[in-house]
């Protein structure tokens, strides 16, 4: 990400607030002068995801590393851009990228047990479901139950 992706960043989350506010504290107020610079934190890295025919900003896919080998993975996109396999596809080669090139041999990711689509996409990439995060993550609108998985990369 870098500040040529702000604009339409801000627009997505503007966009699909409804939908990111139960599970995004940070939907609460969005604000278009966020700090995108993310190279100064070598442990997060964020790509915008920016569809190929129009340009439009359509969300974020990332990884925080965990470690020397593993990582988080997350994701979102604007709500009029869902159930067209978009982020599906994004997160696959951003899988695939930190199992080849970044040479991880775990991710994980988390998703509010109620937000099915994200669980969906966790299953489509292979994630493996692990069973009830340990904590309440923090939504917009308060805390809410989450659901823990995996993927495991073999040597």
């Amino acid at each position: 990400m870098t500040a040529a992706h702000a604009e339409g960043l801000y627009d997505a989350v503007v966009a699909s607030r409804a939908e990111l506010l139960p599970w995004m504290p940070w939907a609460r107020e969005p604000k278009l002068d966020v700090d995108l610079d993310m190279s100064r934190d070598e442990r997060a890295l964020h790509f915008a995801m920016v569809e190929r025919e129009s340009g439009i900003v359509l969300g974020i896919a990332g990884l925080n590393r965990e470690g020397a080998d593993e990582a988080e993975l997350h994701y979102w996109i604007r709500t009029d851009h869902t159930g067209r396999g978009l982020t599906t596809e994004a997160c696959r080669a951003l899988v695939a990228w930190a199992r080849d090139e970044l040479r991880l041999a775990r991710l994980t990711l988390w998703a509010g047990r109620d937000n099915l689509a994200s669980r969906r996409v966790a299953e489509k990439l292979g994630f493996v479901h692990i069973g009830p995060l340990g904590w309440r993550p923090e939504g917009g609108l308060g805390d809410f139950d989450a659901e823990s998985y995996e993927l495991r990369f073999s040597s």
